[in-house]
């Protein structure tokens, strides 16, 4: 029996923080598993041993001990590990700290009171996603907190969540891995439901043929008025994230290698190869078999 996937549940990380704005989570991993997705609460991820390729938005570096990032809200992320890390070596594991924080935490003070300026700065920064450099220790301050993290409770983790934002948005020693203007809208700080709500109907239908009529009337909106709508709440217009959306799908479905690039470009909803690959060079910098050619190598758990 063919099994189906709900591509929204793949991209659309739910998480539950009912009982806290953050939730701090020790990860003790033969590898990481968890595919491109995204999610709107903000995300840090210190790893303190691993090593592999993070993707971040149109950002693919690798990553090893000591890295350190903080997401953005409703930015895409993954990361994926070494060949050595999937053939169960008691020696190759994961151990990282993962903070996640409510997109609407301390927002009226953040938004409001000059003393939180800054870690709003930072907040809107992050919709790139912020690498901390440590040269020289510069930034290891931050990363023994978010150890400490591990151990507080109640007001007391809170108060030191504040301090790791607040070195954070001081930090000098860092770098935007996405410096393309279009991705400043991917944080959706002041994100409603009816964006919410179209936004997990794009990520489970944008694949297929899909028309801005489709969607605006879905929106319950006319069609210049879901333009406007649209490119206020995400910066980006209906048809730049739609064509994201599928390129992301595709740098995906590329690292499988289950698909030939032909059957990728019409599975992401793409009607002709050659606009497929013009579209995925224009996003990734470079051409479906360069994609594979530099990360296909990567060993994907299904």
């Amino acid at each position: 029996m063919k099994r189906t996937v709900d591509l929204s549940k793949i991209m659309h990380e739910q998480l539950d923080l009912n009982s806290s704005p953050i939730k701090v989570k020790w990860c003790d991993y033969d590898h990481f598993t968890y595919p491109w997705h995204f999610h709107s609460e903000y995300e840090i991820v210190y790893i303190l041993k691993s090593s592999g390729m993070r993707f971040v938005g149109n950002s693919i570096e690798f990553f090893s001990d000591g890295d350190l990032v903080l997401h953005g809200s409703y930015l895409p992320h993954m990361y994926r590990n070494e060949d050595g890390y999937y053939n169960h070596h008691p020696d190759w594991r994961v151990y990282s700290v993962i903070v996640q924080f409510s997109h609407d935490f301390f927002r009226h003070a953040i938004q409001n009171y000059p003393e939180f300026y800054s870690i709003r700065q930072l907040l809107k920064r992050s919709s790139t996603g912020i690498y901390f450099r440590n040269v020289k220790g510069v930034n290891e301050s931050i990363r023994k907190l978010l150890v400490q993290l591990l151990s507080l409770k109640g007001l007391s983790k809170l108060l030191a969540f504040v301090e790791i934002l607040s070195l954070m948005s001081q930090s000098s020693d860092i770098k935007l891995l996405n410096n393309n203007d279009d991705m400043s809208g991917a944080a959706y700080i002041n994100s409603d439901l009816r964006i919410t709500k179209v936004l997990s109907y794009l990520t489970k239908n944008g694949y297929k043929s899909m028309t801005l009529t489709d969607v605006s009337e879905y929106a319950g909106m006319n069609e210049s008025a879901f333009c406007r709508y649209f490119k206020q709440k995400t910066g980006k217009t209906f048809t730049e994230f739609l064509i994201e959306l599928r390129v992301n799908y595709a740098c995906k479905l590329l690292l499988e290698g289950r698909l030939t690039i032909s059957q990728i470009c019409y599975e992401c909803g793409f009607n002709n190869l050659s606009n497929f690959n013009r579209q995925f060079k224009k996003i990734c910098n470079c051409a479906p078999t360069v994609y594979i050619h530099e990360f296909g190598y990567l060993p994907v758990r299904h």
